[in-house]
């Protein structure tokens, strides 16, 4: 079944631009185009639409007040904002009610790319009624100003790494928490970071994008009044499972974007908990209790209770907001006793990175221990590899308490 795509401009060249450009979508897309706000949620109104790409700036309802009303009345839609030169106040009243913020001229191969990985996101959540529950969310965390930023940095020709720690280097509170978190033992750099540009330099740009977005989305939860579990030992534990899961990559020589990938899997692999936690509230302390009283794994309890698990409300999370496929699956697939089709890639780091610090680090006793399906062993060649691994993290020498 073909999915329904809504352009909206007010310039109708820029519609006949994109309506040439993505000829070779119309097998799997029905696409269509209007030219204002108004005329975008009358069609909504007759027809289901699964995205819709929006310019800005436009005459009547602009943009950001079209998004804000597709995202109250058909939150399920995904939602692009695609615009030229926008002030800082527009892309600010911009960001909260899109997921993705992409600039023109738009790369046609990369925003194909990213509006079908975001309306496969949906696919992640298998129970409809708690989809439907979570993407009526109004607060949901939003991709960060600075996260925007560097990610239109990225989409140039010649993307300046210079460029990105100025971005950084703006936000003196971001900056500070990201060079604090370079120089910690989390990194175990053997030199002292003291600029954003240098961090930059030395993670690279994609590390350390990941790096704002995890710190983001961990303090929009700060205020979060009922809380089932610790938001500073998750911070603690999804820090250390990055740190394994980039050692792991390094050990076996993996390639610098899948090390990355790995890496950025590992940081985001629980964000899913945070979501269900704020917004299942009643259900997550049920199942937490389930947990601790019957010594079980989150996942599992998650799926009896809801019907579905953290691992697939991350990966629907992070599939909108269009972080890499390997990321995405990565995530999605983090307590899966199946081994990866790929072999060792970042699904594989992730898993075992995960498994191998709840396996070090005992921060709640309650909570079952994960075990490793033959399945799994076979896969990576076997459980003297896995204690190789094992040995590598202990050799990090990360105390539970971080830095």
């Amino acid at each position: 079944m073909k999915r329904n795509v809504l352009f909206v401009d007010d310039d109708t060249n820029v519609l006949q631009g994109l309506r040439r450009m993505l000829r070779p979508m119309r097998e799997q897309w029905d696409m269509h185009f209007v030219d204002s706000g108004q005329k975008a949620l009358e069609f909504m109104s007759r027809v289901q639409v699964d995205a819709v790409v929006s310019d800005m700036r436009m005459p009547g309802m602009d943009g950001p007040e079209l998004m804000l009303r597709i995202m109250r009345d058909y939150p399920d839609a995904v939602r692009f904002a695609l615009s030229g030169y926008s002030s800082q106040e527009m892309v600010g009243r911009s960001i909260a009610p899109t997921h993705q913020y992409m600039t023109k001229p738009c790369d046609e191969k990369k925003l194909v790319q990213a509006l079908e990985l975001a309306m496969n996101a949906r696919a992640f959540i298998s129970n409809k009624a708690v989809l439907e529950k979570i993407t009526r969310i109004e607060h949901l965390p939003v991709l960060p100003r600075a996260y925007v930023r560097i990610t239109d940095e990225l989409s140039k020709c010649d993307p300046s790494p210079k460029a990105v720690g100025e971005i950084v280097g703006e936000d003196v509170g971001l900056s500070a928490n990201i060079l604090k978190l370079v120089n910690s033992a989390y990194f175990g750099l053997s030199r002292t970071v003291t600029s954003p540009q240098q961090a930059v330099i030395v993670l690279g740009v994609n590390v350390i994008r990941s790096v704002i977005l995890s710190l983001h989305v961990f303090k929009s939860f700060e205020t979060t009044e009922e809380r089932a579990f610790s938001l500073t030992k998750l911070w603690e534990h999804s820090l250390r499972t990055a740190s394994i899961a980039r050692v792991i990559a390094k050990a076996e020589g993996l390639a610098r974007d899948d090390a990355d990938n790995a890496y950025i899997a590992a940081l985001l692999h629980d964000v899913g908990k945070l979501v269900l936690n704020a917004h299942c509230a009643e259900e997550y302390l049920v199942i937490l209790r389930q947990v601790r009283e019957q010594n079980r794994c989150v996942a599992d309890v998650e799926a009896e209770v809801l019907g579905l698990t953290h691992a697939q409300v991350g990966a629907y999370l992070l599939g909108l907001w269009g972080l890499p496929t390997d990321v995405v699956h990565a995530v999605a697939r983090h307590h899966e006793q199946e081994p990866e089709p790929a072999g060792l890639c970042a699904g594989s780091m992730t898993y075992f990175a995960n498994l191998l610090d709840h396996d070090i680090f005992i921060f709640n006793a309650h909570y079952a221990r994960p075990q490793v399906s033959a399945e799994r062993f076979a896969a990576i060649g076997g459980p003297e590899r896995f204690a190789h691994w094992r040995e590598e993290a202990v050799a990090l020498n990360i105390s539970e308490e971080g830095a």
